[in-house]
């Protein structure tokens, strides 16, 4: 095998196939350049050479190995997380192997590096006294804790993820009936779902409060210096405004409530309201049943109401009848004398 450098595949991993080929999101991208970047910088201290000088040779699956443990030991990630990292190392060797057929071998090896079995976490989401605690703290007296509240509704009517929040501009919103927002999903994949009409009137507020068209090609939600809000902005403040809230609920004290906290919650509030799984699928943009599903494993509450009403349908049972050998003593008598040293087979009496 030649010592291939590496840089080539790196830029053309990302330029030619992830763009131009399978045209992916933004997003996305983004997700493999950072499970590459962390790689690359891990791989380079490894072998003692510049990043830009590696060699596809100085990323065998001895390294990858070693910083999939890396992640985990050193930077406090779990095995998702690490799984993940995974996945879009494979996916890059897919494709230089599909560039450069001498180091197919080396390629193939790191591919068939296994994911690590972890166990799969039921997702927490926050009763209806536990949300309306959160809200309710939220200070509104100020622009920012006024745009905290219209996003946190917003948040919570759509259960969209914080990527989708993070990339909405003020044209994607319609405010007037039927108010609804425009989503991004994964995929590139675009849903429309409604919104309240109160929680619209948040929306108009603000952005009449930053003086914005309605028709504007802006981001929705900036922050204090005027640049779009990020995601791990909008968990900050998440996190903020449940700390506040837990002072004064003990169910809040040590929760972790971060933005898929209220992607959950929006899904549990639908299906304890009797919505069909095939519309809460719709409105979250899952692309798999599989993964509403999952919501009907967790609500304890529903688990018991079902068995309540399966209780209460049963019909009132008496005392069980006698089995047909308690009933049938001759069956009984024959069956002991069954086998015995002379006994002749006969029909049991009939009963009675």
């Amino acid at each position: 095998m030649r010592a291939e450098p590496l840089a080539p595949y790196v830029q053309s991993f990302f330029r030619d196939f992830l763009v131009a080929q399978r045209n992916a999101s933004p997003n996305t991208v983004l997700g493999y350049r950072d499970a590459l970047k962390l790689l690359l910088i891990f791989a380079a201290d490894r072998a003692r050479r510049a990043v830009t000088d590696l060699r596809v040779d100085d990323v065998d699956p001895d390294t990858v190995l070693a910083f999939l443990d890396h992640l985990e030991r050193d930077r406090g990630c779990g095995a998702a997380t690490r799984n993940a990292r995974l996945a879009a190392i494979k996916t890059f060797f897919r494709h230089v192997a599909r560039q450069e057929p001498t180091v197919v071998d080396l390629c193939r090896r790191v591919v068939d590096i296994p994911a690590k079995k972890h166990e799969v976490r039921l997702p927490t989401y926050l009763e209806l006294d536990e949300l309306d605690g959160v809200l309710s703290r939220v200070e509104r007296t100020t622009p920012l804790g006024r745009r905290d509240y219209a996003l946190l509704w917003l948040m919570y009517d759509t259960g969209a993820r914080v990527s989708e929040i993070v990339n909405l501009n003020v044209c994607a919103v319609r405010l007037e009936a039927p108010e609804q927002v425009r989503l991004l999903g994964k995929g590139r994949k675009e849903r429309v779902c409604p919104i309240s009409t109160e929680t619209a009137k948040l929306l108009r507020a603000c952005i009449d409060e930053r003086g914005v068209p309605l028709d504007a090609d802006v981001p929705l939600f900036v922050n204090r210096l005027g640049a779009r809000l990020t995601r791990a902005g909008i968990a900050r403040r998440i996190r903020r405004h449940a700390g506040v809230a837990a002072g004064a609920m003990a169910t809040l004290a040590g929760r972790r409530v971060s933005p898929h906290t209220f992607r959950h919650t929006t899904a549990m509030h639908l299906l304890q309201s009797g919505v069909d799984l095939r519309v809460i699928a719709a409105i979250l943009g899952h692309a798999s049943m599989l993964t509403t599903h999952h919501y009907t494993r967790i609500d304890l509450a529903m688990k018991r109401k079902a068995l309540e009403k399966v209780a209460a349908s049963k019909p009132a049972v008496d005392k069980p009848e006698r089995p047909v050998w308690h009933r049938e003593p001759g069956l009984i008598e024959w069956l002991d004398r069954f086998g015995k040293k002379g006994n002749v087979m006969q029909p049991p009496p009939p009963s009675s």
